[in-house]
């Protein structure tokens, strides 16, 4: 339907009363960190934070609180609650239909929706694995493997332009008066809140304080056998490649919490795809460097990581670690067996012909590690929405391997514990249809003070199983430097328990 703007200003800040209901007002800037602080212990409290506000991919963060609705699934549910989320969403995809288009060049893209995760282990509920094929690993979070929420209200913030938004729809209600009038309600409610918050960063939170030292459901030794044993299946022909993981746990002390945990991560490892969720129960704290898919206008996105390399302090050593990295081999075989293997996750769902790769192995530098990046693009079909990409995608095969089903049956061999969250994906889904997501990778799970975390790699013919555990401690360098770990007392401890240092 047609709509005619409404559109104010007030020093200088936009203000627009949608004609279904919804009100975007600017406001101004103020800290997200400092927004999210009184808010993290709450149930369904997100902060979407792109703490790496150099990367390109790093534009906008979002925060949202108080879903008018949550959804929770357990593996075994993977396809009802994927449904469930697809019903929940499209009612209200006519939401912001007519939106002008100077208010839709300067608004970030989540404007209410679902947000939360979709878990690994989802996995096992969406292959039709047999029974006797199911992971051997044991469960012992007991935590859902999907959890959204529904919000009606997001705290937008466009760091490149310093901007803060507040997207109110008004929904659940069903008349445009009646969202429009609790769309008022919602913004003044945020507009108390957000007075005397800080527009500066806040100072650093406390440093970590462990009850417990960090342990590994792998040694030295166990992880190098499991790499072994994968490359013997590889050249038994079973499989291309599989990503293999040790998984981390240790126990906060009474006095730190998860989310000091993660204001000292987005510290000592700022990511582009950052995150802290409280699920209730549970919550992640994630410095992801990696997108799994994302959604705008009707084209697909993801952009896997494959090939890793560790940063050094010198300048000329870094450079040559980097070029050596771009020149590897093994790395870019390693990258291109995953890009073919989405370019073909994303054919289940996208037009065909349209899927293409604009960019293949190219290098980005984080602040632990170098990595190869490469970008697989395609145009959703007709009658295809994001989530049904998503879930055709699911998991990422960076994550997994090739050919993915087999791997993800290895992997749960030779993993000891099941994966949970972890190498899973945190979600924001718009009801206009776009969608931006991460891979779970460097990311915590926080629950009752306890906390564990997986390292990963992945595993091709070539590897060699002692670099591969290096890579593992490479990739958790920031992990372990917000827990006041440093990774080479690990190595250095690994060492003397199987008698090498001598």
């Amino acid at each position: 339907m047609t709509q005619t703007p409404n559109i104010q200003a007030a020093d200088t800040f936009l203000r627009h009363v949608h004609g279904t209901g919804p009100i975007i007002e600017e406001v101004a800037w103020a800290d997200p960190e400092a927004v999210f602080l009184p808010l993290a212990e709450q149930d369904g409290a997100l902060w979407l934070d792109s703490s790496d506000t150099e990367h390109q991919a790093a534009r906008y963060s979002f925060i949202a609180s108080a879903p008018y609705d949550t959804l929770r699934f357990a593996d075994w549910q993977a396809r009802e609650g994927f449904a469930a989320l697809n019903q929940a969403l499209q009612p209200h995809d006519d939401l912001w239909d007519g939106l002008p288009a100077e208010i839709d060049a300067q608004v970030p893209p989540w404007r209410g929706g679902a947000a939360g995760l979709f878990g690994y282990d989802l996995a096992y509920g969406l292959e039709a694995l047999p029974p006797n094929e199911a992971p051997f690993a044991v469960d012992e979070l007991h935590v859902p493997a999907l959890v959204h929420g529904l919000y009606d209200t997001v705290l937008a913030f466009d760091h490149a332009q310093r901007r803060l938004f507040i997207i109110a729809t008004g929904l659940p209600e069903d008349s445009a008066a009646a969202r429009s009038d609790k769309a008022r309600s919602a913004i003044e409610q945020w507009k108390q809140r957000l007075v005397g918050v800080p527009s500066d960063s806040l100072p650093p939170p406390p440093a970590a304080d462990l009850a417990a030292p960090l342990d590994s459901n792998f040694t030295q030794d166990g992880f190098c056998t499991a790499v072994r044993d994968t490359v013997k299946a590889i050249l038994a022909g079973d499989l291309f490649q599989a990503n293999i993981t040790q998984c981390f746990t240790t126990q906060l002390a009474a006095a730190d919490s998860g989310f000091a945990f993660y204001r000292r991560l987005r510290r000592t490892s700022p990511a582009p795809f950052a995150a802290y969720c409280n699920f209730g129960g549970f919550a992640l704290a994630s410095a992801s460097p990696e997108r799994f898919l994302q959604a705008a206008e009707g084209v697909i996105e993801t952009r896997p990581i494959k090939g890793t390399a560790p940063r050094h302090p010198q300048t000329a050593q870094d450079e040559a670690i980097a070029a050596a990295l771009q020149a590897s081999e093994k790395n870019r075989a390693e990258n291109v067996m995953i890009v073919d293997l989405l370019r073909n996750d994303l054919a289940k769902s996208c037009e065909d012909a349209s899927i293409k790769v604009p960019h293949l192995c190219r290098l980005e530098s984080f602040s632990n590690v170098h990595h190869l990046v490469s970008t697989v693009q395609g145009r959703l079909a007709d009658g295809k929405t994001a989530l049904d990409a998503l879930q055709a995608a699911f998991p990422g095969g960076s994550i997994t391997g090739a050919p993915k089903i087999r791997s993800m049956q290895h992997i749960a061999e030779m993993e000891s514990c099941r994966r949970g969250p972890s190498y899973g994906a945190i979600a924001w889904l718009g009801f206009d249809g776009a969608m931006d997501s991460n891979i779970i990778i460097r990311t915590a799970i926080v629950k009752q003070h306890h906390l564990r975390f997986h390292v990963g790699g992945g595993i091709v013919a070539d590897s060699q199983p002692l670099a591969e555990y290096e890579e593992t401690l490479n990739k958790a360098r920031g992990l372990l430097a917000a827990l006041g770990v440093n990774a080479a007392d690990l190595t250095a401890a690994e060492k003397r328990k199987t008698g090498q240092s001598r």
